[in-house]
């Protein structure tokens, strides 16, 4: 706690988090900029599109596509090798293996954008032709228990139950087999509601992002705020950092992350297109910014451990494309492991911009 507190300068401190949690909600559409945009490189846009505004045989269409990849083989030898049983699987466990280069680091944004992009490949692979839908979380600030993106009927499942946590339908007996942290076992989906914290997703937070002046002010803002809350809120998979993509939940709340990305930089186009800094690997001496410790004293107090030689012979060098530097640049490579081809953060800067064309709506 102690660390965190001293990396929150950005946000409103202890008395701001108190009083978040009783102002009253400011229109959660305000997350939305008329942006000052340069010509799209494409022209096909997919509409990503929050998910109670989607037709209902979308949001079907969706949770089956999802279902389909949590159970469709894994393909991968490496990582069918480390653990992997399923598409979903290999998906999770790309996050589990980059995890200390994508949490904490500069290339927490655009590698999670790239993540999303590989997600939107696997649903694919199961006939979805869709876009990706997100989270307008401030509109459930306070209340994510009553949302009816954790209604197991127009949702993702409810809050866990039973001694495992276990979410529901409509991801009922699906298992993920990567996780927790640096292990792999076999669990259910699983989740817990902590509507303390979800009130620290509320506008006022997203707007203290959305005003910071620069990157490296606003991935720290977007990481340490909205997002962070969002996590602790929901505990998916255990509450573990490492693995809680294996909760289908978490690419809903990286589509509200990413969209708060994409927010910020169209307030400054096509300035923000090339603003890129922060650290491209965490620090040892620091670890996750959000916990106490040190990398190794984290691993022992949250349970995760450390990735095993086989994880680290596959993992990426986080100084791929950044001419040998700890400074992350456009020209940072950011790998799937094999899923999709890499790509380098220049490319998913723009989401119009040809590599990714998208908008939300």
């Amino acid at each position: 706690m102690v660390k965190l507190l001293q990396l929150c300068a950005f946000g409103l401190g202890l008395s701001g988090i108190s009083s978040a949690l009783s102002l009253p909600q400011t229109d959660a559409t305000a997350n939305s900029v008329t942006a000052r945009k340069p010509k799209p490189a494409c022209k096909n846009f997919t509409k990503r599109e929050e998910w109670r505004n989607m037709k209902r045989s979308d949001q079907k269409a969706y949770i089956k596509a999802v279902r389909c990849v949590m159970t469709k083989p894994a393909k991968l030898p490496k990582l069918k090798a480390l653990g992997a049983k399923t598409r979903w699987d290999e998906l999770v466990m790309l996050h589990q293996v980059e995890a200390l280069q994508i949490h904490s680091t500069g290339t927490f944004l655009p590698f999670h954008r790239y993540f999303l992009h590989v997600q939107q490949f696997l649903l694919g692979e199961c006939g979805y032709k869709g876009g990706l839908p997100w989270w307008n979380e401030p509109l459930d600030a306070g209340n994510f228990i009553n949302s009816p993106l954790l209604d197991p009927v127009t949702g993702f499942g409810g809050d866990g139950i039973g001694s495992e946590n276990c979410s529901g339908a409509p991801f009922d007996g699906l298992t993920v087999n990567i996780g927790p942290g640096f292990t792999n076992k076999p669990r259910c989906v699983n989740r817990k509601i902590n509507d303390l914290f979800s009130g620290l997703t509320n506008q006022t937070y997203v707007d203290e992002a959305l005003n910071q002046p620069d990157y490296a002010s606003a991935w720290m803002a977007i990481y340490m705020g909205p997002h962070l809350f969002g996590h602790i809120a929901l505990a998916m998979m255990d509450g573990n950092s490492i693995t809680s993509p294996g909760d289908p939940l978490f690419f809903m709340h990286h589509g509200f992350t990413d969209k708060m990305w994409w927010d910020w930089q169209a307030r400054d186009l096509p300035a923000r297109l090339n603003d890129m800094s922060g650290p491209n690997a965490q620090s040892p001496e620091i670890g996750f910014i959000e916990f106490d410790g040190t990398m190794a004293e984290e691993a022992v107090q949250q349970g995760w451990g450390s990735p095993s030689p086989a994880m680290l012979a596959i993992t990426p060098d986080p100084k791929n494309g950044d001419n040998g530097g700890t400074e992350t640049t456009l020209n940072h490579v950011m790998s799937s492991l094999g899923i999709i081809p890499d790509a380098t953060i220049r490319q998913v800067m723009d989401i119009q911009g040809g590599y990714l064309c998208y908008e939300y709506v």
